[in-house]
């Protein structure tokens, strides 16, 4: 995170003000968008989902450069590159392996339960390392917009509470309302998955781990299992959900999938638990070696 201290602040370091910027800048994504060219790659169903994560490529575009173009927001850019704070290929690893673990656990818990039968489809390396880059590119821009660049903004004039991961995580979920099969359930779990990203950052200062974990998370339901993910169901996966049999429960939404769950809630909640542990035993050993 970042420090404020001895700094002189405006009108452009409120909440409201960048909020407002935060939405300009998506709203500008979105039009760049309208110029993007779908690619026909591999097959016209793979070419639907890969051109569907690929397109997030605009985000990355327009929040760069008004990271670097505007001269109040170029520290962003530090805490986005390689060995700023946590930002390392190990973390970047944690990530990932965090985000499988934690949606194969709530798909397990879903499979054991009878609610989703999967069965296998085809398994393509280079199409599938492809589409893993383009789900790549879709979540750490997301990540980019909520925790690199609005989260940043606030905690360099409101300081390192976690008033800035709450305000994200509720901008975050609420960036989600136009998904299909939304509720409350949905909108709980989308609001504890940017706290927990957001505990990635301020616990080990490392937006990549939180860019990994939310690809894993990602990949894993939507291209790996086959499962919607935020609603959104998939034309390629390796998996494929027999959806006239899949079942309401704890563990499975019919509409949103793994996400609009008492379980999924439950493992964002453990998540956050077990990074707030990690955290505490590291810094007692820090502590204790001096």
């Amino acid at each position: 995170m970042i420090s404020n201290n001895n700094q002189k602040f405006g009108f452009r370091d409120n909440i409201l003000w960048i909020t407002v910027l935060t939405l300009l800048l998506l709203l500008a994504s979105d039009f760049l968008s309208l110029f993007h060219i779908n690619l026909a790659v591999f097959s016209k169903e793979y070419a639907a989902t890969f051109n569907m994560y690929l397109s997030f490529w605009t985000m990355w575009v327009v929040f760069v450069v008004a990271i670097v173009g505007i001269s109040k927001n170029r520290y962003i850019l530090d805490k986005l590159k390689h060995g700023n704070g946590g930002n390392t290929f190990n973390n970047l690893m944690i990530g990932f392996a965090a985000g499988f673990l934690m949606n194969g656990a709530c798909a397990l818990s879903a499979y054991l339960h009878g609610d989703i039968k999967l069965s296998f489809y085809r398994f393509e390396p280079v199409p599938v390392l492809f589409m893993f880059i383009a789900v790549f590119i879709q979540s750490s821009a997301e990540e980019l917009v909520c925790r690199g660049f609005m989260l940043q903004r606030i905690a360099y004039r409101y300081g390192n509470s976690w008033m800035p991961t709450i305000i994200t995580s509720c901008f975050f979920m609420i960036f989600h309302l136009g998904n299909d099969h939304v509720s409350f359930l949905p909108l709980l779990d989308l609001f504890l998955s940017g706290i927990l990203f957001g505990a990635m950052i301020r616990y080990f200062d490392s937006i990549w781990m939180a860019m990994g974990c939310h690809t894993a998370w990602n990949f894993t339901q939507n291209i790996l299992l086959g499962l919607p993910n935020s609603g959104a169901v998939p034309t390629y996966s390796i998996f494929k959900l027999d959806t006239k049999h899949d079942l309401n429960s704890f563990a499975y939404n019919t509409g949103f999938g793994l996400e609009g769950t008492i379980m999924s809630v439950i493992v964002m909640i453990v998540g956050f638990i077990v990074l707030k542990l990690i955290y505490s035993l590291h810094t007692k050993k820090i502590f204790s070696d001096k």
